[in-house]
């Protein structure tokens, strides 16, 4: 996973012959040698490793960072899902080359350009917010999350709020708060417990969370 992000953060743009996106003399671990062995997958490896490249570079430093950061989150639980694959509770999920499809799909269609409202659908390597425009300044929004390796833990928020300096702070139930803010070109939330101390969150399971940064990808 970690040779495979630090190939990408300095992959040019230049044509790319060889497949997939690292040196399949150099793979180690399951993951890596399963792309190896398939050429589908080892197509589809350049071609997440490319659209993230194109991505990256279009972006601000702050968006830059945010992306590298929910690469990782991708990266790590496809990794974790294909590692423990045949076990109970992973057998039934999307295999490589439908998580690593459906991350080009991200990939391509998120928004490079900062984002200066927060109307649209927003998207990371777990979780998905839709915000919608009421009338009189209210906004309604919609999360939902679930683990990215195996669903183990889902999130389901929704709610209104009054649109303030660019943020919009949701009840999360028994005192808790999420608050949405644009954050130098990405969607930011923050999960704030009852009384600033941590606390089993009401709209998550199995200690679930909401993430930190999204995209807009529409």
């Amino acid at each position: 996973m970690i040779a495979t992000l630090a190939l990408a953060l300095s992959l040019t743009a230049g044509p790319q012959v060889s497949q997939p996106s690292f040196d399949c003399r150099r793979a180690s671990t399951p993951t890596e040698h399963a792309i190896c062995a398939d050429h589908r997958l080892g197509r589809m490896d350049r071609a997440l490793t490319e659209r993230y490249v194109e991505a990256r570079r279009a972006m601000t430093p702050a968006m830059r960072e945010a992306l590298t950061r929910d690469q990782r989150w991708f990266l790590g639980a496809r990794d974790e899902w294909h590692e423990n694959r045949t076990r109970p509770g992973f057998v039934d999920f999307p295999g490589l080359a439908e998580r690593m499809d459906d991350r080009i799909g991200f990939l391509e269609r998120v928004q490079t350009r900062p984002a200066t409202h927060m109307q649209g659908v927003w998207r990371n390597a777990a979780s998905q917010i839709e915000i919608r425009t009421l009338e009189k300044g209210q906004m309604s929004v919609e999360i939902s999350a679930a683990n990215p390796v195996n669903a183990r833990w889902l999130c389901e928020v929704s709610g209104r709020g009054q649109v303030g300096d660019r943020v919009i702070t949701l009840d999360g139930g028994d005192g808790w708060r999420i608050r949405l803010s644009l954050d130098r070109g990405y969607l930011k939330v923050e999960e704030i417990p009852p009384g600033g101390h941590g606390a089993v969150r009401p709209y998550c399971g199995a200690n679930g969370h909401l993430g930190e940064a999204y995209f807009r990808t529409r």
